[in-house]
């Protein structure tokens, strides 16, 4: 009737019969007990394991912070700075072994809210900082700004790890850019901005075939600019801002290589020579941002610098006094210009007009300090419907200045027309903003004043003398409006 249960005998107890289903059952919890434990075992070495760094690292990071900062007793404030030490040193554990290896290190002054390690007035870099093996980031932030120091070359033995290097606001960093620099084939960001550091570019750096930015802005450095530059196909940003280069722009950093680069800075310097006319070999073709200001250039602005570099935001040339010629039209063929600056560069002839249809996206306009004549443009006043700043002053355009009392209303202070002697003002214009020009003869036609939707008697003719009042009367009665609006936004 029922199913026989499958037994054994157990044969040092006469007559007991064990199961075989429970004592396979008991067998299965032993094994798992067990499996169990040795888990837990090995989870508790790993973790032993991952608490400890590895000691030449160790080593190297109590040498670096105690030369940094010698007023600190380091170890006794961090046994190990790896598993609990200051803001701006970073380890990473071992994927296999779980021990610590140090990977970022950051030293100096960012800001009054960041807690990093600070500099001693006579801080240092030891040479035990090659041991660092695996340093991916290194920075120091006007970290040396008593004591002279020149960039050790132990730094330069930090490869393939190091990837990111900046050495920023320390003035007393001198000396020049190791050449070695150009061995950390794995850098992708080499910043070293605002020191004392003197002498050439190294050629070398060409060899940073990953670097997406090179930042020397704000040093000393002398000679030429390398043109063996172009080879960093990678590059994004190039600084060079604010130092002593000489000698011409290098055609091949337009013509060659950049196809990533977005910026491009090379303002107060002493570059000179004649601007490349190349920009129509796509070089640049990504470009965003290009500042040539404040050098020695000579010649005319090339016309191709508007044929090829749609992309571009941003283009400043202006304070090169050598330069001359006319503005050229192609610059019209830069409809995403937000910023244009041409001042302070001996420019002269008319203002093309036609050129600003299609920069619908312009917002500051820099034509100061010119030798630019005729007319303005009405177009500068109805077809850049962005346009936050307009500088004109000290040219020798003439005539009456053009604009709508809405687009004066407008601009405000930032529209300056002043120090051309042949331009003047209607009534109209004067009645809604003061511009420090002379009036406009009593025969002088109103027509040059472009017409205003907003009020259209300042468009009306008048060849009457009733049409004059009629029109004097409305003016007044806008002035009066726009008088009373004035008050209510201050």
């Amino acid at each position: 009737m029922f199913p026989l249960a499958l037994t054994m005998r157990n044969p040092s107890a006469s007559g007991l019969v064990v199961p075989l289903q429970a004592t396979t059952s008991f067998l299965r919890f032993c094994i798992t007990f067990f499996t169990l434990l040795w888990s837990f075992q090995q989870l508790a070495s790993f973790s032993a394991r991952a608490q400890e760094t590895n000691p030449q690292d160790l080593q190297a990071l109590y040498d670096v912070m105690y030369s940094i900062n010698y007023e600190w007793d380091w170890r006794t404030l961090y046994t190990d700075p790896c598993t609990g030490g200051p803001q701006g040193i970073v380890c990473e554990a071992d994927s296999v072994t779980g021990v610590y290896y140090v990977t970022q290190m950051e030293f100096g002054i960012i800001s009054s809210v960041d807690n990093i390690v600070p500099c001693s007035y006579n801080a240092t870099i030891p040479p035990s900082i090659a041991m660092l093996r695996r340093l991916d980031s290194l920075f120091f932030y006007s970290c040396f700004v008593n004591q002279t120091l020149s960039i050790p070359n132990e730094i330069t033995q930090l490869s393939p790890s190091l990837r990111l290097l900046s050495f920023s606001g320390n003035s007393a960093l001198v000396g020049p850019i190791p050449a070695g620099v150009g061995n950390l084939a794995g850098l992708q960001r080499l910043v070293l901005s605002q020191n004392g550091l003197q002498g050439n570019i190294p050629e070398e750096l060409s060899n940073l075939s990953s670097l997406l930015q090179l930042d020397l802005s704000g040093n000393k450095l002398t000679g030429s600019v390398p043109g063996s530059l172009s080879s960093l196909s990678k590059l994004v940003i190039l600084d060079l801002r604010y130092n002593q280069l000489s000698g011409e722009l290098p055609a091949a950093l337009i013509t060659r290589g950049f196809f990533s680069l977005q910026r491009m800075a090379m303002s107060f310097n002493q570059l000179q020579g004649n601007i490349p006319d190349a920009f129509t070999q796509l070089g640049l073709s990504s470009l965003t941002f290009l500042d040539l200001s404040f050098n020695n250039f000579s010649g005319v602005l090339p016309p191709s610098l508007g044929s090829s570099l749609t992309n571009l935001e941003d283009l400043f040339v202006s304070s090169n006094s050598g330069m001359q010629g006319l503005i050229p039209s192609s610059l019209g063929n830069l409809v995403n210009l937000v910023r244009l600056d041409l001042s302070s560069s001996n420019y002269s002839g008319a203002i093309p007009g036609s050129i600003f249809k299609n920069l619908v996206n312009l917002r500051y306009l820099g034509l100061s300090n010119n030798r630019l004549s005729g007319s303005i443009p009405p177009e500068l006043g109805t077809d850049l419907p962005d346009l936050f700043t307009l500088d004109l002053e000290n040219n020798v355009l003439s005539g009456a200045v053009p604009f709508a009392p809405s687009f004066l209303q407008r601009m405000g202070r930032n529209l300056m027309v002043s120090g051309n002697p042949g331009l003047c003002y209607t009534s109209v214009v004067e009645i809604k903003f003061p511009l420090q020009l002379a009036p406009c003869p009593a025969n002088s036609s109103s027509s040059s004043v472009a017409p205003d939707s907003n009020n259209s008697a300042a468009a009306a003719p008048m060849s009457s003398r009733r049409s004059q009042t009629g029109i004097s009367s409305r003016v007044f009665f806008v002035s009066i409006l726009y008088w009373i609006l004035e008050l209510t936004l201050l």
